[in-house]
C-alpha cells in the first residue's frame, strides 16, 4: 500500500528544504517565494490566482507538474500539488523544491534582465534555415531567437544544475557517503549510460520537427553536475570502468584502457551533424560551471548557447529533407 505525505509532512519537509538551500547558496537580495500547498480541487483557482497576484505573463498550465515556480514583475511563488506527490521520500521532495528554488535563484541574480527571453510571443519570424545569394542552405535563426533559444535551454539546465549542487553538498557531509570507493562493475554504470543516451534520443527525436531544449537541459545537467555520473566519466578517463568481455564463456569481466569508453554518448549519436555543436555546448557549459558564480551569465553567453541550438536545428531540418530519419 502506497504512502503519502500529509499537509503537515509537506509543511515541514518545505521549511528544511529552504533551510538547507539557503545554508549553501550565497545570500542573495531578494525575498525567497512563498510556498503555496494545492490539492486537486484547489489547484485551478489557485494557480490562476497566483499568475495575476505575481503578473506571470506564462498562463499555460504545464503538464502534470508537481511543483511550480511561478514568476511575474509583481513577485513571486511556488506552487505545489499535494496530491501528485509519489512518495514519502522527504529528499525526493528536497531535490524537486530545490530544482524551484533553483530558478527562483538564477532569475533574481541576474545583473540585466534576462528573463524576458522567455516572454510568451517574443519569437521572431526568422526561421531554422535560410539560403545565400548562391542558394547555399545555412542557419537562419537572428541573434535574439538565438539568445532565446539559449534562455529555454539555460533556464531549465541552471535550476537542475543548482538542484544537483545542492543535493551533492547535503549528501557529501553526511556519514556513510563514499561514492568514490564505487567498484565500476558493468552493472553500475551500464544504467547511466541508458539515462544520458535516453535524453539525447529525446532531445532529438521527442518531436518531428524541432529539438526538445528541456531533455537537451537535463542530459547536461546530469553529465556535469550529478555526482555519480561526474565520478563515471572521470572513471572512464581513468580506464577504472569494467566489462564483459564475450571472448570466452561464461564472459568474463575485464578492466578497460583509459580513455578507451568515452562516456557521454555524444559519439554514439548516428546522426554525426549533431555531435559538433554538443561538443562544443559541453565545452561552453563546462567553462561557465567552473565559475564560482556559475549561475551568473550574460547575453553574449547565451549567443553562443543559442548558437548550438541553432546549429541542431538547422542540422535536423536538413537531415528531415534528406529523409535520412523518420
Amino acid at each position: 500500500m502506497a504512502h503519502y505525505p500529509t499537509k503537515k509532512d509537506i509543511q515541514f519537509w518545505v521549511l528544511d528544504a529552504i533551510e538547507i538551500f539557503q545554508s549553501i547558496m550565497p545570500p542573495i537580495s531578494a525575498p525567497y517565494p512563498p510556498v503555496y500547498l494545492a490539492t486537486s480541487k484547489t489547484f485551478p483557482e489557485m494557480r490562476k490566482s497566483l499568475l495575476l497576484q505575481t503578473g506571470c505573463k506564462h498562463t499555460e498550465e504545464p503538464e502534470a507538474s508537481i511543483m511550480e515556480y511561478i514568476h511575474g514583475d509583481l513577485g513571486s511563488a511556488i506552487l505545489i500539488r499535494q496530491n501528485l506527490i509519489p512518495d514519502k521520500n522527504d529528499e525526493h521532495f528536497f531535490w524537486m523544491l530545490w530544482h524551484e528554488l533553483g530558478h527562483f535563484y538564477a532569475i533574481n541574480s541576474e545583473i540585466k534582465n534576462l528573463h524576458h527571453y522567455s516572454d510568451p510571443g517574443l519569437a521572431d519570424d526568422s526561421h531554422n534555415i535560410a539560403f545565400d545569394a548562391d542558394g547555399t542552405a545555412m542557419s537562419g535563426l537572428s541573434e535574439e531567437r538565438q539568445k532565446q533559444e539559449g534562455y529555454w535551454f539555460w533556464q531549465e539546465y541552471i535550476a537542475e544544475a543548482i538542484s544537483k549542487h545542492i543535493s551533492y553538498k547535503y549528501r557529501s557531509g553526511r556519514p556513510g557517503y563514499h561514492p568514490e570507493l564505487l567498484d565500476w562493475h558493468p552493472q553500475y554504470w551500464s544504467g547511466i549510460v541508458d539515462k544520458l543516451m535516453m535524453l539525447l534520443d529525446n532531445t532529438f527525436f521527442h518531436y518531428p520537427q524541432t529539438i526538445d531544449e528541456y531533455c537537451l537541459a537535463h542530459y547536461f545537467a546530469n553529465l556535469l553536475m550529478d555526482d555519480f555520473i561526474v565520478l563515471y566519466v572521470k572513471a572512464a578517463a581513468d580506464g577504472k570502468l569494467k566489462v564483459y568481455d564475450n571472448s570466452s564463456q561464461p564472459p568474463k569481466i575485464v578492466g578497460t584502457a583509459p580513455g578507451e569508453i568515452e562516456p557521454t554518448c555524444i559519439s554514439d549519436i548516428e546522426e554525426e551533424e549533431f555531435q559538433k555543436p554538443l561538443w562544443r555546448m559541453k565545452e561552453l557549459l563546462e567553462k561557465q560551471m567552473a565559475k564560482e558564480q556559475f549561475w551568473m551569465i550574460d547575453e553574449d553567453f547565451l549567443l553562443e548557447i543559442g548558437s548550438c541550438i541553432a546549429d541542431m536545428l538547422f542540422a535536423k531540418t536538413i537531415l528531415l529533407s534528406q529523409h535520412r530519419f523518420d
